[in-house]
């Protein structure tokens, strides 16, 4: 089957307005994790919940359209086949599959029996993914052919594990169950768990960045309190019949698992694509006249390399964008590329971008553009609910302009960190603040901005420099397709900011060129010492750079940073960029 075949009848089935206000408004409180696909099915019947870019072709299913009651016989029958694996409530069962439809199946299948999910990232290796897995206690593991021959490739690479449970259409290996046998034989009356609002719905390994993953354990009430709220909002409008949502962030990724309970709890139909490949998603914007796609920052910039501003999409009625700072000139653009005339007035879509962690739950603020726009890295305001304070090293709130610390409490927030009291403890203060590591600022019109987590933050002789604003200066120079700035050791000054980039095709530009580019746009004890050029920047699934790799890169590399002192000290000439004063009156380690 092709993508030209699918079926888009089932986007326009609409409920009835006093069913949905019966479920989520004043039936609300019935539902949990285990319950809310049942719930779902009750009021958006066929309605089509989820379209598959690759069909699926097993017994128990054949089609690329699944609606919302066939999302709940799904999920009925994953809860049944790990029941009969002796899954019980509280058990943690580790999914490790590329980007498909059947890793959310099982996972509110196990949700359904009161057991607790791990979702894992496909993308790390194998001792990695056997770490998370051991340390999450698992004794189940569900995995696809390609996870398996391309990563674990043994039953005996996880050893904790006593059932293993594959994706495919393919023989299984020995010893290992098989996804589609177990579906065609499980049954639907399964009934749901009793679940307490306090008990563990699920397990997010944080992306690892700056150290090792931990495990946020996110509960019931913390999940359910964000679909509730997008749910009552679909309960209190009219059922849109045309919107179509394309779902390409990673589903075991916090941000992607997010965006498929929010698109499921507005009842918004969702294209899922199994990889982000720009151009298939371009295609499909023009094809399907899709309405909504959200992404993170490096996404935006492959769908411009992928030819998107030669492209019809104006359709888009909503961009959306989180896991990392937004410049603004990437919004902009988007905006201006679905700018259609409607009568005497020329429509933009808006732009909406978030601010979240695995540790919340996902979405904590909002940031709509034109309406609440705030200019690079802004983060908006902060949702209904959520209380938040910035602070400084001293413990003291810090005043507008200044950069402090967030610290958080909300619904959402977790339960602590799997099996790490210590770690926890130093997260959540004894009155319940959750310490986010990242630092912010209350900007103009008591709008929020990102400024860097705090372990990114560079030391240099006591001053403070954020990675992500030199980031920005270094990757606007038009050679640059990509920039991380880290902080490479230097004996007295402590470190020194260092950029690895990555050229544009065909780019020649030399490191000097690069740094005389800095000269004047960037304070003098905020500029990189050195811009290496290197082939990729090491990342995570969620594509957020992995830091201390592009560290440890730089170090084998051979790179080391000098300081100006440095340079007089040896004798070295100084470069007439060095001895040009600065326009900035910073100081100038």
């Amino acid at each position: 089957m092709t993508t030209a075949q699918l079926d888009l009848t089932g986007i326009r089935v609409t409920p009835p307005w006093w069913r949905k206000w019966r479920t989520f408004v004043t039936g609300a409180s019935a539902v949990t994790m285990a319950t809310f696909t049942d719930a779902l099915a009750e009021v958006y019947e066929e309605r089509s919940a989820f379209l598959l870019d690759r069909p699926i072709e097993a017994s128990w299913f054949r089609g690329s359209v699944i609606s919302y009651r066939d999302l709940n016989r799904f999920v009925r029958r994953a809860a049944d086949l790990l029941a009969k694996l002796g899954v019980h409530h509280g058990d943690r069962v580790a999914l490790a599959t590329s980007n498909r439809i059947e890793i959310a199946i099982v996972e509110f299948g196990a949700q359904r029996l009161g057991a607790v999910p791990v979702p894992i990232n496909y993308m790390l290796t194998r001792d990695e993914i056997r770490e998370l897995v051991e340390r999450a206690g698992a004794r189940v593991m569900v995995t696809d052919r390609t996870v398996f021959d391309g990563t674990l490739r043994d039953t005996t690479s996880l050893p904790s594990i006593e059932h293993w449970i594959m994706v495919t259409n393919r023989a299984t290996p020995p010893g290992v169950h098989s996804f589609d046998a177990l579906m065609s034989q499980a049954l639907e009356d399964r009934p749901p768990a009793l679940v307490a609002p306090d008990d563990p719905a699920v397990i997010f390994f944080t992306a690892g960045t700056t150290g090792l993953p931990k495990g946020a354990v996110l509960t019931s009430r913390g999940l359910m309190s964000g679909f509730l709220r997008y749910a009552r909002i679909a309960a209190l409008t009219p059922t849109a019949t045309s919107h179509l949502a394309l779902l390409v962030m990673p589903l075991a990724h916090t941000g992607g698992h997010q965006n498929l309970l929010i698109q499921l709890a507005l009842a918004r139909p969702c294209l899922v694509m199994g990889r982000f490949d720009p151009t298939a998603i371009l295609d499909f914007i023009e094809r399907y006249r899709c309405t909504m796609f959200a992404g993170i920052p490096a996404m935006y910039r492959m769908l411009l390399e992928a030819g998107a501003r030669t492209r019809d999409l104006s359709s888009i009625r909503v961009w959306g964008g989180g896991g990392d700072a937004f410049p603004e000139d990437l919004v902009r653009e988007f905006r201006d590329l679905t700018a259609h005339r409607v009568g005497p007035f020329t429509r933009r879509s808006a732009f909406i971008t978030g601010y979240g962690l695995a540790e919340t739950a996902g979405q904590v603020s909002i940031s709509i553009t034109p309406y609440l726009a705030g200019g690079d890295a802004c983060v908006g305001f902060f949702l209904p609910g959520v209380k938040w304070r910035l602070v400084g090293a001293d413990g003291q709130d810090v005043g507008p302009g200044e950069v402090g610390e967030l610290w958080l409490k909300t619904r959402g927030l977790m339960k602590g960190y799997w099996n790490d009291p210590e770690g926890t403890a130093a997260a959540i203060t004894p009155d319940g603040w959750f310490r986010t590591g990242d630092l912010l600022k209350r900007g103009a019109r008591f709008r929020n901005h990102f400024v860097a987590r705090e372990k990114d933050m560079i030391k240099v002789g006591g001053y403070s420099v954020f990675p992500a604003e030199v980031e920005r200066e270094v990757a606007a120079h038009p050679d640059v397709e990509r920039c991380v700035v880290v902080g490479m050791p230097h004996p007295t000054k402590g470190e020194l900011p260092v950029a690895a980039v990555v050229l544009r095709s065909g780019a020649t530009v030399t490191e000097d060129e690069l740094l005389a580019w800095t000269d004047g746009k960037i304070a003098a004890y905020r500029r990189p010492r050195r811009i290496v050029a290197v082939d990729a920047i090491p990342e995570n699934f969620a594509m957020k750079p992995l830091r201390r790799h592009v560290k440890n890169q730089l170090l084998e590399m051979g790179v080391v940073a000098e300081s100006r002192g440095d340079r007089v000290a040896s004798s070295k000439p100084r470069r007439a960029r060095d001895r040009a004063p600065s326009k900035h009156r910073e100081p100038t380690p």
